[in-house]
């Protein structure tokens, strides 16, 4: 008996819509499925931002049914047929299209010279960013590149940045402004490129934790260590000691408490904050307050859990919190014994 047909990935592939995708989605998608040479041409043509958030969106995407692959190319040659059908502008055709019929040795001064005159396209890039971040990229260069980067960035981009320096700048600029009739396109190519090149490096801080990792870093510390920075800068009246005592331990670090530790806690817990926390907490934690209840009690607290439905993020942080001060304030008064040194181990 011969085997049957294999049937095909379409065939098995669930019916998902691939309307519901959002369009940075189908993007990911449609690059990581064309042929490498096609989505090098396509990646070129999109800004530094535009790549980094279409990277971060693939880094995403899990497994994709052939059906939905079909519906990303399909919505594609649609989008791709509707747009050819659009005529282009005078603006779009003399920026996207002169230039390329023109021979290769003036190409680029044709550019350069349409780009200058009709682009617009630095005007729109600073529209895009803070007002005091170009102000604060323009103090570092000289008063003349200063002068040309505002005449060229759009009277009401300029207007507010300008106000941000100090009154002897804006004094100096605006008579060098004035003064300023005509500038070759070389220069105003190198200001430009400048002031963006500055203002990209600014896009992309990462994120390295900041008061919160501090306190973890702190916390890995010996206690009398730790709390010697903690009094100093609490003596110099420093707001960062309350906030870093507050930050170095977590709901998390509870879980090794002593169960004569968590009963402690729970008498001085408020019950709300606690039905909360513990709602956002691992199955782990909530055990471990939960078996330090009588039955009753316990029975009672997860009933008000299940009543509760998915609070808000943010509330149970605030609740998680709440727990930890109050384990915090038990720990100073000697009651309780918080973990907030180096493992056994480590040491």
């Amino acid at each position: 008996m011969p085997a049957a047909a294999p049937k095909s990935a379409t065939d098995a592939a669930p019916a998902i819509d691939a309307t519901a995708l959002t369009g940075i989605e189908k993007a990911a998608i449609l690059v990581m499925y064309l042929e490498r040479e096609t989505a090098r041409q396509v990646l070129r043509l999109l800004t530094d931002d535009e790549v980094k958030k279409l990277g971060m969106a693939i880094a995403l995407v899990q497994h994709i049914p052939d059906g939905v692959i079909e519906g990303v190319v399909a919505d594609f040659i649609t989008s791709l047929r509707n747009v050819s059908l659009v005529p282009y502008t005078g603006r779009d055709f003399a920026q996207g299209v002169l230039p390329e019929l023109v021979d290769e040795t003036r190409r680029h001064v044709v550019a350069s010279a349409i780009r200058r005159r009709v682009g617009g396209d630095f005007e729109a890039f600073i529209k895009t960013k803070s007002h005091n971040a170009i102000a604060a990229v323009l103090r570092d260069e000289h008063p003349q590149v200063q002068a040309v980067a505002l005449l060229r960035m759009g009277t009401e981009n300029a207007s507010r940045v300008l106000g941000i320096l100090s009154e002897e700048a804006q004094y100096d600029l605006t008579v060098r402004m004035a003064r300023a009739e005509r500038v070759s396109g070389a220069l105003a190519d190198d200001v430009e490129d400048s002031v963006r090149r500055a203002l990209e490096d600014q896009d992309d801080p990462l994120p390295i934790g900041g008061a919160q990792t501090t306190a973890r870093i702190l916390g890995r510390l010996p206690r009398e260590k730790n709390q010697t920075v903690i009094v100093r800068l609490r003596d110099e009246g420093n707001e960062l000691a309350d906030r870093l005592q507050r930050l170095m331990v977590v709901f998390e670090d509870l879980v090794t408490l002593e169960d004569r530790a968590i009963q402690a806690l729970l008498r001085v817990v408020e019950r709300n904050d606690l039905v909360v926390a513990l709602k956002g907490a691992s199955p782990e934690m909530r055990m471990r307050f939960l078996k330090n209840l009588s039955s009753r009690a316990a029975a009672d607290l997860q009933d008000e859990m299940d009543v509760l439905g998915n609070p808000r993020k943010s509330l149970i942080r605030t609740a998680q919190e709440n727990v930890t001060t109050a384990a915090q304030r038990l720990h100073d008064d000697g009651v309780i014994v918080l973990i907030t040194g180096p493992e056994e181990d480590d040491q």
